[in-house]
């Protein structure tokens, strides 16, 4: 009975990372966080229209956008939709994203736009490991809005704490079972 217990703590612990993959904003944007010189790359994950082009377009803001497109504008870039219905373009984090330093923590906004389609998601720009304001507490833990990047992590933690407990729940009978605990 304990293994079982184990075993299902175990499997929900992975099972949340899952699910957090299938949740992400589209278009997808992975890692979700980063500073200056990091390299993020952006997928549209399906729905497209193939064979049409996407404007990638870019503007910096203090705060999350929630999937709403924020402008100015300051960069852009094209990609070509595959036959599958997705796409994908990597971005870095340099001078030639913005015509301004970026000194400050913020989200880098991506505006994906098609002739039939429109999504919109943010990468966490981060200085010297401080994330913005207004980022979501568990955000950093892969959960909310903004989260994602640690799921993996966390879904180790909670395996290896379920696998702890139950080795010590069994350690405890077995010790009651010979006499050992009075």
């Amino acid at each position: 009975m304990l293994t079982a217990v184990c075993v299902a703590l175990i499997c929900a612990a992975f099972s949340l990372s899952t699910a957090s993959a299938q949740t992400a904003g589209e278009p997808l944007i992975s890692p979700t966080a980063g500073a200056a010189g990091s390299l993020f790359q952006i997928v549209g994950q399906g729905g497209w229209t193939p064979g049409e082009t996407v404007t990638l377009r870019f503007t910096f803001s203090d705060t999350e956008p929630n999937g709403q497109p924020v402008g100015p504008f300051y960069h852009e870039r094209q990609v070509t939709v595959l036959r599958d219905g997705s796409w994908s373009f990597p971005i870095v984090v340099n001078a030639d994203l913005f015509p301004f330093p970026l000194y400050r923590p913020g989200f880098i906004v991506v505006t994906a736009q098609s002739a039939t389609k429109t999504a919109v998601n943010s990468y966490v720009y981060t200085v010297g490991g401080v994330t913005p304001q207004g980022l979501p507490p568990l955000a950093e833990l892969g959960s909310g809005p903004g989260g994602g990047s640690n799921v993996p992590a966390v879904a180790a933690t909670l395996a290896l704490f379920a696998a702890a407990a139950g080795a010590l729940l069994a350690l405890s009978g077995a010790m009651r079972r010979s006499g050992s605990v009075g």
